[in-house]
């Protein structure tokens, strides 16, 4: 395998996944860590209890980060990461050098994304606003029994705050930047005995951007987005308890200029304002969503619970870019997605003091309806199709998934636990109605008769853990686990109906071993683990389709490939006043084996950095009249990056760069209210967050600039 040097020293490493300290919203006493809850096995459990590779983030955290979507998370996660696939939509999630670089809405993220426990079938539905949470669980590596679900990078769950019988409420207020203005808040509390309930909100605009448009003058990024959660929780008996769920958000914000040297047109020509571009149209988005879920849990005996989440989602989106980036018409394009789905999971758990079991069956129904358009009346002539302005493709996508599963945990000794667990998964994707099509002169003209294929697969994933607590203050666990991704159908423009035949499921072996270690009497969290991957035919996203106007991009099976690498996590409260928290991830992957021309055997995965590196410092200190001082840094750096592996070409590979991010306030040592100065960005770094190929030169999308701002936080 290539690097032995940087493999031997991952080796060594003994690398981790990640407990985090909470960051209090007023000072505290003493010098021991809080102790974190997660719910990675279905169930509520201490961090140190469970021996798997998992980054909790709790609400406080999240909020004294500025982390507002889930992009943001990245930076305090090793070997995470999330970058948006086209402008400032479509997030791809990537653990561990395991992602889907795709912006088509009808393939499954590699990684299942969670809200309370509610799969979200699309890329296109991840771009969510986080208000309100209890916290955020990245769980690393497939997992194959009780997330079993296109699991081959692994699993983040986003949990929501619950309703409190006691009367909370609180608000944030923020200006900042660009006109950045932003508002949240909550009210929670006892309606009626054993019935209770939380309603959230938040609201962001910004009414300046950040970018450029050459062609007329304006600015563009400008933010209009809002979201908001109703919980009601019932408990009519001390067995019987519902939760309620409903929930939605509206998004009218502006779409991010790309950033493009393209080759049919002098417009850009020296032009090296990153944030300066061009665009032909308005560039915006209209994201409409809605959904609902019901959770009841039962004991129905001592020991035995039976809990049932039913749950429904829909989003409309609607996305207008530019991706020429000039006054042409050369490929301004228009995505018109509707994305509906419905699920429905019944599980059984027992927990007993030896033996934990958890038993249950999933189903899900979702629906995905796209329509693309390319307005092109000024490239096609150059590609010899004369008499044309617009090219697209349109289909919709229909998937049926169920799914029996089982999970246990034994107490073979004192000191010795057994995990193991299995999943067992039939699904069926019918993909009908999908064309090509040529507009000229008003008139639409299907390129080949409309497509109608179907796809099943069944399959078996799960694992095998071993975890040995007979050292003080030590959990070591080591396991073999396996995950897979269903195949499916390619959602991109096409020129050949055979490109739309369905691609293979990707399987992923998973050998993990690790540590989770207190030390200093409490003080210090220090967490490693080291694992292996034998990923076989992986779905790659790339661009591997030739076609009359150049390369399309596609997605379809490539070969196989191996990671090898870590993470290493060290929390440690150094003195009532100072927290540190330090990680590193290490990656080295390789495609072994290449069935696709232009995806060289030898050559590394997409979106996966050698050396990743975090880490935050808070400080805090108590004043007179009741009042306290807090200053918190946040950085991370990022290795070398490539984000297309189809031909290596050298400008798809993004160089090393560091973020700095910093917060000071002043609030009261009870809490009512905290007022602080924020930045982000601190050094105004200039990094390529994406770059995609197309007919027209490769696009680059660049991360923000210095930002900016001051927050109020209230307690009511």
């Amino acid at each position: 395998m290539r690097h032995n040097k940087k493999l031997l020293a991952i080796l060594v490493s003994a690398t981790s996944m990640g407990y985090q300290p909470q960051l209090a919203a007023q000072p505290r006493e003493g010098l021991q860590l809080e102790e974190v809850i997660v719910t990675a096995q279905k169930r509520e459990q201490s961090f140190n209890d469970v021996g798997i590779s998992v980054t909790a983030l709790t609400g406080d955290d999240l909020a004294a980060l500025r982390m507002n979507q889930p992009i943001d998370i990245a930076a305090q996660t090793p070997n995470l990461r999330i970058n948006n696939i086209i402008a400032n939509s479509i997030p791809n999630v990537t653990i561990r050098g395991v992602g889907l670089n795709d912006y088509a809405t009808n393939n499954n993220p590699a990684a299942g994304i969670y809200i309370d426990e509610v799969y979200l079938v699309s890329p296109a539905m991840l771009s969510f606003q986080m208000h309100d949470l209890a916290r955020v669980e990245v769980l690393k590596g497939p997992q194959g029994t009780l997330f079993g679900r296109n699991t081959t990078a692994g699993a983040v769950n986003f949990i929501a705050n619950r309703p409190t019988e006691e009367f909370e409420a609180g608000a944030t207020l923020e200006y900042g930047r660009f006109g950045y203005a932003s508002g949240q808040g909550f009210v929670s509390g006892e309606l009626a005995p054993g019935l209770s309930g939380r309603l959230s909100a938040q609201r962001i605009r910004q009414s300046d951007g950040h970018q450029t448009n050459r062609v007329n003058g304006e600015d563009v990024g400008k933010i209009d987005s809002t979201a908001w959660r109703g919980l009601l929780q019932w408990q009519p008996t001390e067995r019987l308890d519902f939760l309620l769920n409903v929930h939605g958000g509206k998004d009218d914000s502006d779409v991010f200029l790309i950033k493009i040297d393209n080759p049919f047109s002098a417009e850009d020509d020296g032009d090296r304002d990153v944030f300066s571009s061009g665009a032909s149209v308005d560039t915006r988005q209209d994201i409409d969503s809605e959904g609902f879920s019901l959770t009841a849990n039962w004991e129905f005996a001592q020991q035995l619970t039976l809990t049932s989440i039913s749950a429904w989602e829909e989003l409309d989106r609607f996305h207008i870019e530019d991706r020429d980036a000039t006054s042409l018409l050369q490929l301004d394009g228009y995505f018109d997605n509707a994305i509906e789905q419905f699920s429905q999971e019944l599980r059984v758990s027992y927990l007993g003091d030896t033996w934990v079991w958890i038993a249950g069956a999933f189903y899900g129904n979702d629906e995905v309806k796209t329509r693309d358009r390319f307005d092109a009346g000024d490239l096609l002539p150059l590609l010899g199709l004369d008499g044309f302005e617009s090219l697209g493709n349109e289909y919709r996508q229909e998937t049926d998934s169920a799914a029996a599963f089982i999970h246990t945990e034994w107490a073979v000794m004192e000191d010795w636990r057994l995990t193991s667990g299995l999943r067992y998964t039939d699904e069926k994707k019918t993909f009908s109605d999908a064309f090509t099509y040529l507009i000229g002169g008003g008139e639409e003209a299907p390129l080949f008769p409309a497509v109608r294929n179907e796809y099943t697969t069944d399959n078996l994933s799960g694992k095998i853990g071993l975890d040995y607590t007979g050292f003080e203050n030590m959990l070591l666990y080591a396991s073999v686990s396996k995950g897979f991704k269903s195949g499916g159908f390619q959602g991109q423009l096409t020129f050949e109906p055979s490109d739309l035949q369905p691609f293979d499921d990707e399987t992923l072996w998973a050998y993990e071993a690790g540590t989770k270690l207190t030390l200093l009497e409490g003080s210090m969290q220090l967490n490693a683990s080291f694992f292996f991957y034998d990923y076989e035919d992986m779905q790659f996203y790339g661009g591997i389709f030739d076609s009359p106007v150049g390369t399309l991009f596609g997605i379809a099976n490539v070969g196989d490939s191996e990671v090898t690498g870590g993470e290493i996590e060290l929390a440690w409260r150094a003195t009532e006043s100072l927290d540190v928290r330090l990680g590193l991830g290490l990656l080295d992957t390789e495609i072994t084996r290449s069935i696709v021309g232009g995806v060289a055997e030898g050559s590394e995965l997409p979106n996966s950095p050698e050396v990743n590196v975090n880490g935050m410092i808070r400080y805090e200190q108590p004043l007179s009249a009741g009042l306290y001082f807090e200053t918190i840094v946040d950085f991370n750096y990022q290795d070398d990056v490539t984000f297309d592996i189809v031909r290596q070409p050298v400008e798809a590979v993004e160089a090393s760069y560091w973020l700095w991010n910093a917060r000071a306030g002043i609030g009261t040592q009870t809490g009512e209210w905290k007022v602080s100065v924020w930045g982000k960005n601190l050094s105004d770094e200039r990094y390529r967050t994406q770059v995609l190929n197309s007919s027209v030169g490769y696009g680059e999308s660049w991360g923000m600039p210095r930002t900016y701002g001051l927050s109020l936080e209230l307690d009511l």
